[in-house]
């Protein structure tokens, strides 16, 4: 599992639980605590497995090769004025699960909600302002050096639409949805609330149900026809966004 910091050193958090083990009721601003976030890849409930054959929902032999994607304009919802998590966070879920963590306030909250991509002000800017290290670095492979922007998601493997071969995979799907139009909300919200307490880490887990890429209640993706798009098709990129959007669900 790839853990990220965010807005915090372990310093900082250590400074918090040591502060949170004193006596006599706390004082000045709101006791903080730890909010983690992890994104987990699936395959119909198991782990997702890079380059393992799978058979999507119309039987055609796949395997996925890539997954990357953003979110963007993280916040924690509650009562209270959202709080600001992250402008944008980077995730390549090839190695398997992604953490992000943060210090918020302690209390009862309702979800954490976002966005599938980059905000617009971020992703028209200068690529080289983006450092080693932030989400928008061009070394992330992220950037479309044809056009303006990053892709929001880069999706890639092979498949086979015969489903009785056993012929090695050799046709490439790819699909990079980006752009303004694929920037689509996101809210992750536990049906029990997000409950954090002070020196505590609370953990919200994400589930991608990767197979769920190919369809949803939004539309299906026909890998005879549909099996690339390089943001050049709209409305191809679109349904993508979709399926990914509606793949998550709260653990």
């Amino acid at each position: 599992m790839v853990e990220h910091m965010q807005h915090m050193g372990w310093v900082a958090v250590a400074a918090m639980v040591l502060a949170s083990c004193g006596k006599g009721p706390a004082e000045g601003p709101a006791q903080a605590g730890v909010l983690r976030l992890v994104v987990v890849p699936e395959w119909q409930g198991e782990p997702l497995q890079f380059f393992t054959e799978y058979r999507e929902h119309m039987d055609r032999r796949v395997t996925v090769e890539l997954l990357k994607m953003y979110f963007g304009e993280l916040q924690l919802e509650g009562a209270g004025e959202p709080q600001a998590l992250n402008d944008v966070v980077y995730m390549d879920l090839s190695d398997g699960p992604v953490a992000f963590h943060w210090a918020v306030d302690a209390g009862s909250h309702t979800a954490i909600t976002g966005h599938l991509g980059v905000p617009e002000a971020m992703n028209y800017a200068d690529p080289s302002l983006y450092g080693a290290g932030h989400p928008l670095n061009v070394n992330n492979g992220t950037y479309w050096t044809w056009a303006t922007g990053y892709r929001f998601a880069m999706f890639e493997g092979r498949y086979d639409l015969d489903p009785a071969s056993t012929a090695p995979l050799v046709n490439a799907f790819v699909f990079h949805p980006g752009r303004e139009f694929c920037y689509l909300p996101l809210t992750f919200a536990p049906s029990g609330g997000v409950t954090v307490e002070p020196g505590d880490t609370t953990e919200v887990r994400v589930v991608v149900d990767v197979e769920k890429f190919f369809h949803s209640s939004a539309g299906q993706i026909d890998l005879a026809t549909e099996n690339q798009d390089h943001g050049g098709v709209p409305a191809l990129a679109l349904k993508m966004a979709t399926n990914i959007q509606l793949s998550m669900s709260v653990e």
